[in-house]
């Protein structure tokens, strides 16, 4: 039987979407690499801007939108020109207004209107149907306004080339689930093509295979199980409830971590290093560093241009002013909780960690004086068990908000039943295998799932980068971890899954 181009053509893109796990992504990505290196290093970022904005309107969806994208590119761009090249203070200060009240506005009217709709009244402002976001607006929303105010506060040297900064904007690599770039680390990278590198590429390979593994072999599978369970809340009892909180965890973690290593290892492949946006923040053994860990461009983010401006921790010590640094750090979680979505659960899950870390800060230095008389924390290994399990068990709680809003079900109705329905150790294990079976977690997907959690933790342990651990491995363990998590694709991948659990933030 002999194939045509245009049989395999209409394989790749029959139901297909742009996402980083379709086949159209990887034959995508693996065209604009090509053509990257075969041009003079002085036009590689013209062709990847072109590529970044093909990608972008591949879906009929994002066309009409890519305005949004244009005009937060050309305004920003302009704003950052007049805060440079302006002396007047007052005209520099509506150059940065006007860029973040834009940025804002598209947020506002995108991902919250409807919100605001529902929260006011329809007599205020009407409810709008079928009202989609542009792909990647939390994103590149976030990375043009941090432009403009590194630019403001002199911590970023203007860009004059418009095209240079639109790449930065709209990197096809970030665009869908980050990390959150800022403009003086890519800058240089963008002015500078590298040449090609065997060894670079050979580790973004390796960095996007990883992340593979962890998003369709690990997170994909146990959203089975997780979407079973808070599908059908009212019906589950304690165990099975329990258990889908902290394998959520798992496999969120798995699902954005994994994601984010495709994207790192694809910018790498193209000659581009992208900040790191996880630090084995499950080894955390304090709720504030988990946090410190966890989504670090994020954060790093809303430190750097909200809590910082909002007076940070200044003056601590003194009598009234802690109280202001608990504040800061609770808006910054309710403000994260709103960057995630358009929905009161998402903002309870900011409040609800913004109080503990708050609380945390509060109770840090009681905590650490009794600890000193605590006989058990004189075992090292205890104490590092004891607090990343009370650590990850704080963060599982705070969970399930956010799984809630994801499934679309009721967080109060989650916590008044996870103590009830428990019947003994064997019982509610019990419980938890059969729906797990039920759910497809069967035959040798267990064995993989639980080997796979512990090689990925284990290769990331204390933050370190796997593409260098692995290439300090000898070459039977390295082609060993090669083969087989492309057998575990092959074979245990759970293949038409959603693309990102984050992709519609």
């Amino acid at each position: 039987m002999t194939i045509t181009w245009e049989q395999v053509l209409a394989f790749l893109c029959e139901d297909q979407t742009m996402a980083i796990t379709s086949l159209l992504f990887l034959a995508f990505f693996a065209a604009v690499a090509l053509i990257n290196y075969a041009l003079p290093r002085v036009l590689r970022p013209y062709f990847l801007l072109a590529a970044s904005y093909g990608f972008f309107c591949y879906d009929p969806v994002n066309r009409p939108l890519v305005w949004v994208i244009a005009t937060a590119t050309v305004l920003t761009w302009l704003c950052g020109l007049i805060i440079s090249k302006v002396r007047a203070k007052p005209v520099r200060v509506l150059a940065l207004a006007a860029s973040v009240g834009f940025g804002i506005g598209i947020l506002v009217y995108y991902k919250y209107w409807n919100l605001l709709a529902d929260t006011v009244g329809g007599s205020i402002l009407s409810h709008r149907e079928n009202l989609l976001a542009p792909l990647g607006l939390s994103y590149f929303t976030f990375a043009a306004m941090s432009y403009t105010i590194d630019v403001y506060k002199r911590r970023c040297r203007v860009e004059t080339n418009l095209l240079h900064y639109a790449l930065f904007v709209s990197f096809f690599p970030t665009l869908i689930n980050g990390p959150i770039e800022r403009y003086p680390q890519m800058r240089p990278q963008i002015r500078k093509s590298r040449r090609f590198s065997y060894g670079r590429c050979a580790g973004g390979a390796f960095r996007m295979l990883w992340g593979y593994t962890k998003k369709m072999v690990i997170a994909d599978n146990l959203s089975h199980y997780v979407s079973l369970v808070y599908g059908d809340v009212g019906s589950m009892s304690g165990p099975n409830l329990v258990a889908a909180t902290v394998l959520f965890a798992v496999q969120l973690y798995m699902d954005f971590s994994g994601c984010c290593d495709i994207a790192l290892g694809a910018a790498r492949i193209l000659g581009y290093d992208l900040i790191e946006n996880f630090q084995s923040p499950f080894e955390a053994r304090t709720f504030n560093d988990f946090w410190r860990r966890w989504h670090i461009s994020l954060s790093t983010w809303f430190r750097e241009y909200l809590y910082i401006p909002l007076g940070g921790n200044r003056g601590s010590k003194s009598r009234c002013a802690p109280w202001r640094h608990y504040l800061n750090i609770v808006i910054v979680f309710v403000c994260s909780g709103l960057w995630h979505g358009a929905d009161w659960r998402y903002l309870a899950w900011g409040l609800f960690t913004g109080l503990l870390a708050a609380f945390g800060v509060m109770t840090a230095g009681a905590r650490q004086r009794i600890n000193r008389y605590n006989p058990l924390y004189r075992m090292d290994w205890f104490k590092v068990f004891w607090q990343c399990l009370f650590t990850n068990a704080l963060f599982c709680l705070t969970l399930v908000f956010f799984a809630s809003a994801i499934y679309n079900t009721d967080p109060f109705a989650v916590y008044g039943s996870l103590l009830q329905g428990w019947d003994g150790l064997t019982g509610s294990w019990a419980q938890v295998s059969n729906l797990l079976y039920s759910s497809g977690i069967d035959g040798r997907l267990p064995v993989v799932l639980l080997f796979g959690c512990f090689v990925v933790f284990a290769a990331e342990h204390k933050g370190r980068s796997v593409a260098r651990w692995i290439r300090q491995q000898v070459w039977p363990l390295r082609w060993t971890l090669y083969y087989g998590m492309a057998a575990a694709i092959l074979f245990f991948a759970a293949f038409g899954q959603s693309a990102f659990i984050y992709q519609q933030y």
